[in-house]
């Protein structure tokens, strides 16, 4: 089984499209999210990628990342990261993860909203077993975030 992250082509956009969409329903809970507003950016600005997750070539999730951080003013960011329910619990989130943080040396911000257990459950032990105890967790409340942040430097 061969399990790897892609670059989205623009013209793969739409399908894109329809897994944010997905991802964004089970997110917020409601069955009409919206037009994802930042998704014509990961084409149009620097510092943003946009990927697909594969096994053995089916797509079974994706992740988004860019360089909008809010506690390291240089780094990256794991924006958006959603695999499809059926292909959960396998280890396959941790192992994509790790892939993309050894894509980008330096350092990374992960933020999760307050509300989402899982995710902060899930990053804390992944980030945790990937820098072998080295990283920080903030919780912030402003106008520019309402969660949880974890930092760390993989260089």
């Amino acid at each position: 089984m061969e399990i790897k992250i892609a670059l989205v082509n623009i013209k793969e956009k739409e399908i894109l499209k329809k897994l944010i969409e997905e991802y964004e329903k089970e997110l917020l809970n409601i069955e009409n999210p919206g037009e994802y507003k930042y998704l014509n950016s990961y084409w149009e600005k620097e510092n943003r990628f946009p990927y697909f997750i594969k096994i053995n070539n089916e797509i079974i999730g994706f992740v988004l990342v860019n360089s909008h951080t809010l506690v390291n003013k240089d780094g990256k960011n794991i924006a958006e990261f959603y695999i499809k329910k059926e292909f959960r619990k396998n280890g396959f989130g941790k192992m994509i993860a790790i892939k993309v943080f050894d894509l980008f040396k330096g350092n990374w911000e992960i933020r999760e909203i307050e509300e989402n257990l899982n995710a902060r459950t899930f990053w804390i032990k992944v980030i945790d077993n990937y820098t072998d105890h080295r990283f920080k967790e903030t919780k912030m409340k402003n106008q520019d975030w309402f969660g949880w942040i974890q930092t760390f430097n993989n260089s």
